[in-house]
C-alpha cells in the first residue's frame, strides 16, 4: 500500500460498476472527482450518507464534479439495498477490498464503537424501516474515506473518517467544487 498525499496523482484503477460497465478512473481526467469509500450497502450510516449524496450529485455534476462511490459489497447487494434509491452516480462494488487497499482505507474497532454514538443517524437506523440494517456483506469495522481529486487527477483533499459514520463535510466538497481550474494546485 502506498501512502497518498495531497498533490500526488490519485491511483488509477479499472473496475466494473454495479451494472458491469468498466470504470477507468483516469478517463475522468478533466473533471473534478469526489471519490467516496463507503462501508457496505446495508450499513445504515452509509445509507443515510448515500441518500444525501445522491440528492447532491446532480448539483455537483453541474459544478463539474463527478461523484464515484465504492462499497465493500457485491453488485447484487448494492442493487438490492440501494438500487431502489436511485444510483445517480457510478457505484463500484469492491467486496475484495482492492480499492480500499490501494487508497489506504482502514478498519477500526474503536471507530466502530464511537460511530455507534452518532445519535441522529443511529435513531434513524433503529426506528425508520427505510434505513434498517440487514446482514452486512462487508467488514463492520471499515471506516469511510473520501478523496477530492482535481481535474488533472492530483489529490486535492483526503478525508479519512474517524468512525463508521464520518464522511467529509459537504461544505468542504462545496468549497472544492466552486474552485476555479487555475486555483486547484
Amino acid at each position: 500500500m502506498r501512502i497518498l498525499n495531497i498533490n500526488n496523482l490519485a491511483p488509477d484503477f479499472t473496475m466494473p460498476d454495479v451494472n458491469g460497465n468498466e470504470i477507468h478512473f483516469y478517463d475522468y481526467k478533466g473533471k473534478k472527482i469526489l471519490l467516496c469509500f463507503f462501508r457496505y450497502a446495508t450499513c445504515p450510516f452509509c445509507t443515510v450518507r448515500f441518500v444525501r449524496l445522491s440528492q447532491e450529485a446532480e448539483r455537483y455534476s453541474k459544478l463539474g464534479v463527478q461523484v464515484i462511490g465504492v462499497f465493500e459489497s457485491s453488485a447484487e447487494y448494492i442493487k438490492k439495498y440501494l438500487g431502489s434509491r436511485g444510483l445517480t452516480f457510478p457505484v463500484i462494488p469492491d467486496p475484495a477490498g482492492e480499492l480500499y487497499r490501494i487508497y489506504g482505507v482502514k478498519k477500526s474497532l474503536p471507530g466502530l464503537m464511537f460511530g455507534m454514538f452518532r445519535m441522529p443517524t443511529l435513531l434513524r437506523a433503529l426506528f425508520d424501516p427505510e434505513y434498517r440494517m440487514a446482514k452486512p456483506d462487508g467488514s463492520i469495522t471499515r471506516i469511510p474515506a473520501d478523496f477530492l481529486v482535481n481535474a488533472d487527477l492530483s489529490i486535492a483533499d483526503i478525508y479519512f473518517g474517524n468512525d463508521i459514520g464520518d464522511h467529509i463535510p459537504f461544505k468542504r466538497v462545496d468549497k472544492f467544487a466552486q474552485k476555479e481550474k487555475g486555483d486547484e494546485a
